[in-house]
C-alpha cells in the first residue's frame, strides 16, 4: 500500500532538525578549511567580471545579484577606503540545488553564495575565492550523506574553472573555531488566502520596509521556485525564496578601514531563506548567524565583535516585530541529559542525542519532548567606537548625485547642432533654463482617454496605455510620431523612438517625458536640437498648462551622464539575447503577454516595451511613483541582438534626483530587470 505523504510530519521533521542543529553542532577538527582562495598578480577585475557574468553559465551557475566595487560606495559615503576593489558576486546553480533543497532547505542558508574578489590599495595581488562546501554544511549542521556528496560535486566544476581561468596559486583559509549557536530560525503562521501570492506580496513588502528602516540593504533576492521550462523542481514547496541582506556601516567597519578584514566578504551578503511547504499555512525562515563570521575567521577586535553581536540581536527583533516566533529560543523545561558523540572527521555519522524521560517531559502517548535549554541573557548593546578611518563625511551628501562629466576618450565629442537657450523671460515649459533642463513636464490630472485624444489630435500615434502598478493608479501611455521614429533609425539610437505620459491618479497629475531632456541623453553625438524642438512644441499644444518638474539636470552634462563613478553610461548597453527571429521568440514567450507594445522603427530595427516581473516592477514604490512612466521597460532589437539600457543608467537618468542611499534600497533591481529581459527570449 502506498504511504500517503503528510506535510505536517515533514515540517515537524525539519523543525526537529533545526533544534538538533543548535544542540549538536558539528565541531571543527582543528585543521578544517573555511575557504578556497586564488591569488592573482595584478588587476584581474575585467577577467573576473566576464567569468562570473558569462563563463560560469556553461557549468550551470548563474550570477544572481552582482554588487561591483562596493569599495567605491565606502569611499563616497565615508570619505576613505583601504581597498582598490571589493565586489560581492552572488552565484547559484538552481538545477543542482533543487533536489538537495527537497531533502533539507537549510542549505539555502549559504546559497546563493559569494564569489568574492578583493585587492587592497597598493596591493600586488588580487584575491578570488568562496567558502568551501564542507565549511558551509558544517556551519549549517547538515550531515545527510547524499547532500554532502552531491553538494561537493556541484562545486567541483566551478573550482576547476576558476583555477583554469585565474591560475593554480591557491591557498586555504583555515577555520579558527566554530561558534556554538550558528543558526537563527523562525516561523510565521498565517491564514492562507485563496491566492497565496496575496500573503507573499504583503509579507515581502513589510519585510523589506522593516529592514530598510533599520538601515539594512536588500542586496539580493533569489526565487528557487521560479521555472522557465514549466518543470517544478521543488514539488514539496509552494514557495521558496532567499533574501540577501547587507548593512553598509557593518560591512565598512568589518571589511574596510584600518584593520579591515576584506576576506570576511566571503560571508557577504547574509542569506535569509524563506519557504512554505506544500498546502501548509506556515512560513519557515532561517539564516546563519553573523557569529559564524567572527568565530571562523578569528575576528576579535572589540568594535567588529560588538557589531556582530548587535546584528545577531537586532535581526531576530525585527523578525519578531513582523509576527515571527523564534524557534528554540524559549523552553518551559530543561533537557535532562544530552549526550553528543564528538565528531572526529567530516565523514562521521550524525552525532547521537539521548534524553532521560521525566513525568513532565512525557505526554499522554509516552512521547519524549526535547526542549531547548533557555539561552543566556542577550548581550547588551555596546557603544561602538571605530578606530581609524572616517565618520560619514557631511559634505559628501551633495556627491550622492554626482553630475560631473567624465570623458572616456581623450578627443572631444563631435559637434552637435544646438540652439542657444532663450533668455529667462522667454523660456517655455521644457526649455533650457539656467543651464538646466527638466526631465518631466507635469500638469493637472486628466483621464487616460483625454490624454490619448489630445496626443492623437496633435499628430502623435499611441503605441500603448498600460497600468504599471497593482492598484491601477498609474497608467503609462507610450506615444510617437514620424520625427521621433526618424531620429531613432540609427544604430543604438532606437530608444528615442517614443516618449511617455504617466497618468497618475495617486498624485492627481500627469507627467510627460521632456523630449529635450531624453533625446539629449540618448542621441549622444547625433542630437539636433532644431529637430527636437517641434516635438516639444507639439506636446505643449496638445497638453497646455504643463510645468517643469523639479527633476532636472544640467543640459550639457546629459550626453556623458552617469550616476557615480564606476556606474554605467548610455553606451554601456546590455545584450540580453542574440540570434535570428528575436521578436518572434519574445512573442512566443508566455503567449506574448509580456510585450506591451511593438514599435517598428525600420525594416531591421524594432523597439518593444515589456512588462517586468511582478516583484521587479515594485521598485517604483521605493524610489517614487511620479516617474513611473519609465515603464514598460524598453528593449531594442537590431543587428541580431536584443539590448537594453543598463538599468543602473536608465533608472538613474529617469530619476535624476535619486540619492545614493535611495539607490541602495533597490540594489537588487538592476540585476532583476536584466534577468527579466533575458527570460523574454528564452
Amino acid at each position: 500500500m502506498k504511504k500517503k505523504h503528510n506535510p505536517l510530519f515533514s515540517i515537524v521533521g525539519i523543525t526537529t532538525a533545526f533544534f538538533l542543529s543548535t544542540i549538536t553542532p558539528i565541531q571543527a577538527t582543528g585543521n578544517q578549511d573555511l575557504a578556497l582562495m586564488i591569488s592573482v598578480k595584478g588587476d584581474t577585475e575585467k577577467e573576473y567580471d566576464a567569468f562570473v557574468e558569462k563563463k560560469i553559465k556553461s557549468i550551470g551557475f548563474t550570477l544572481t545579484d552582482p554588487h561591483k566595487r562596493v569599495n567605491d560606495g565606502y569611499k563616497k559615503k565615508y570619505g576613505s577606503t583601504k581597498l582598490d576593489i571589493l565586489s560581492f558576486m552572488s552565484v547559484a546553480n538552481k538545477n543542482a540545488m533543487s533536489p538537495l533543497l527537497e531533502i533539507d532547505p537549510r542549505l539555502a542558508g549559504f546559497n546563493p553564495f559569494n564569489l568574492l574578489i578583493y585587492r587592497t590599495l597598493g596591493g600586488e595581488n588580487t584575491y578570488i575565492g568562496h567558502l568551501t562546501p564542507t565549511a558551509i554544511l558544517d556551519m549549517i549542521g547538515i550531515t545527510d550523506e547524499k547532500i554532502r556528496t552531491d553538494y561537493q560535486k556541484m562545486i567541483e566544476p566551478l573550482d576547476a574553472m576558476m583555477k583554469k581561468e585565474f591560475g593554480s596559486n591557491t591557498s586555504m583559509i583555515k577555520i579558527k573555531k566554530m561558534t556554538e549557536n550558528r543558526m537563527m530560525n523562525f516561523e510565521i503562521p498565517f491564514n492562507r488566502p485563496e491566492d497565496l501570492d496575496d500573503f507573499i506580496d504583503d509579507f515581502q513588502e513589510r519585510f523589506e520596509e522593516s529592514f530598510e528602516d533599520k538601515e539594512y540593504i536588500i542586496a539580493g533576492f533569489f526565487n528557487y521556485k521560479e521555472s522557465f521550462d514549466g518543470v517544478d523542481r521543488l514539488p514539496s514547496y509552494d514557495a521558496f525564496w532567499v533574501y540577501s541582506l547587507c548593512h553598509f556601516k557593518f560591512s565598512y567597519t568589518v571589511f574596510d578601514n584600518d584593520g579591515g578584514r576584506p576576506e570576511a566578504g566571503l560571508f557577504a551578503p547574509c542569506s535569509m531563506y524563506m519557504y512554505i511547504k506544500k498546502d501548509t499555512n506556515t512560513l519557515m525562515i532561517g539564516m546563519p548567524r553573523l557569529a559564524n563570521w567572527s568565530a571562523t575567521l578569528g575576528i576579535v577586535e572589540p568594535g567588529k565583535v560588538a557589531l556582530v553581536e548587535q546584528l545577531d540581536k537586532e535581526i531576530p527583533e525585527i523578525m519578531v516585530s513582523l509576527g515571527a516566533k523564534e524557534i528554540g529560543s524559549k523552553s518551559k523545561s530543561k533537557i535532562k541529559e544530552v549526550v553528543v558523540k564528538k565528531q572526529e572527521t567530516l565523514e562521521s555519522k550524525t552525532s547521537s542525542v539521548t534524553t532521560e524521560k521525566s513525568p513532565e517531559d512525557a505526554d499522554a502517548n509516552n512521547s519524549v519532548i526535547i526542549i531547548i535549554p533557555k539561552p543566556p541573557k542577550p548581550v547588551e548593546a555596546v557603544k561602538v567606537i571605530t578606530i581609524g578611518g572616517n565618520e560619514p563625511v557631511k559634505q559628501n551628501e551633495s556627491l550622492y548625485r554626482p553630475r560631473a562629466i567624465v570623458l572616456k576618450v581623450s578627443k572631444p565629442p563631435k559637434a552637435v547642432v544646438a540652439v542657444s537657450p532663450s533668455k529667462a523671460g522667454d523660456t517655455k515649459v521644457g526649455d533650457i533654463k539656467n543651464s538646466q533642463v527638466s526631465a518631466y513636464m507635469r500638469g493637472e490630472l486628466q483621464s487616460v482617454d483625454a490624454v490619448k485624444k489630445a496626443l492623437t489630435d496633435a499628430g502623435f500615434a499611441i503605441l500603448s496605455a498600460s497600468t504599471v502598478d497593482k492598484k491601477g493608479d498609474l497608467t503609462s501611455i507610450v506615444f510617437t510620431n514620424d520625427a521621433l521614429t526618424k531620429m531613432a533609425d540609427k544604430s543604438n539610437r532606437g530608444f528615442v523612438a517614443s516618449l511617455r505620459v504617466l497618468v497618475d491618479t495617486k498624485n492627481k497629475q500627469i507627467s510627460v517625458t521632456n523630449p529635450l531632456y531624453i533625446l539629449r541623453a540618448f542621441l549622444q553625438d547625433d542630437f539636433d536640437q532644431k529637430a527636437v524642438t517641434p516635438v516639444l512644441e507639439s506636446i505643449r499644444k496638445a497638453l497646455p498648462g504643463l510645468k517643469n518638474s523639479k527633476d532636472a539636470l544640467k543640459f550639457t552634462l546629459l550626453p556623458k551622464y552617469h550616476f557615480m563613478i564606476s556606474m554605467p553610461y548610455y553606451e554601456d548597453m546590455i545584450v540580453v539575447a542574440k540570434g535570428d527571429d528575436l521578436l518572434a521568440k519574445a512573442k512566443a514567450r508566455n503567449g506574448g503577454k509580456d510585450i506591451v507594445f511593438i514599435q517598428q522603427i525600420s525594416k531591421d530595427r524594432t523597439l518593444i516595451g515589456v512588462n517586468l516581473g511582478k516583484r521587479t516592477g515594485k521598485f517604483i514604490k521605493k524610489v517614487g511613483v511620479k516617474n513611473a512612466g519609465l515603464l514598460p521597460y524598453p528593449v531594442l532589437i537590431e543587428d541580431g541582438e536584443a539590448k537594453i539600457l543598463d538599468p543602473k543608467y536608465y533608472i538613474a537618468v529617469m530619476y535624476p534626483m535619486l540619492k545614493m542611499s535611495e539607490f541602495m534600497k533597490i540594489s537588487t533591481v538592476p540585476g532583476a530587470i536584466q534577468q527579466d529581459c533575458e527570460n523574454l527570449f528564452r
